[in-house]
């Protein structure tokens, strides 16, 4: 009896130190253990009635905190890898602009208004769009299109070389890292030359 006694003054005697010394005690969950409230009116006796607050506020810092470090997102895992493959065709530089247009169904800027209304402006800034011509020179398209059922940004440059030969280079840029991007090429070469019937 004596003993248990002995603990309990102990026990009052941390609790009333920690208070004297305004180092107040807290549980797991926030609450004052040494914080002592009248059991009648509720109001604090041995402190301000802040003591709970600050060690919430203090709590929900730490939990933001952690939060905000467990949400962060490696970007670089998702960086598309740029390719280019690079061919020539017997093919008249507009004839061969005609037909790789239809077969990967790039927009013209014209195409793009229509589809897009008031948001062309806004598609036509985006990287996966470009467009531009000089007829029987030059043509250049880019679109987000699918081949081979994977989705990819697909450019194709289009140059006059001579009346009957025109050079293209293809550039795509892949995201998806478990595809193989030399064969990826390689079908797209075979695409565009099926499209070209060569």
């Amino acid at each position: 009896m004596k003993l248990s006694a002995f603990i309990v003054s102990l026990a009052l005697i941390a609790i009333v130190s920690g208070c004297a010394s305004n180092q107040h005690v807290y549980s797991s969950d926030g609450k004052c253990l040494t914080c002592w409230n009248n059991p009648v009116t509720g109001n604090p006796i041995n402190h301000d009635g802040s003591a709970n607050q600050k060690k919430a506020t203090q709590e929900s810092q730490v939990a933001k905190t952690t939060t905000t470090d467990t949400t962060v997102v490696n970007t670089s895992a998702n960086k598309p890898t740029e390719h280019k493959i690079v061919f020539t065709v017997p093919v008249n530089v507009d004839l061969a602009f005609l037909k790789i247009k239809k077969e990967f169904n790039y927009q013209t800027e014209q195409e793009i208004r229509q589809e897009w209304g008031s948001l062309a402006d806004t598609k036509m800034q985006t990287f996966a769009y470009a467009y531009g011509a000089t007829p029987s020179l030059y043509y250049h398209m880019r679109a987000h299109r699918n081949h081979d059922g994977v989705m990819a940004v697909i450019d194709s440059l289009i140059e006059k070389q001579s009346d009957k030969e025109s050079a293209i280079t293809i550039t795509y840029w892949l995201t998806d890292k478990s595809v193989n991007a030399t064969q990826f090429g390689e079908s797209l070469k075979k695409r565009t030359r099926r499209a070209l019937n060569i």
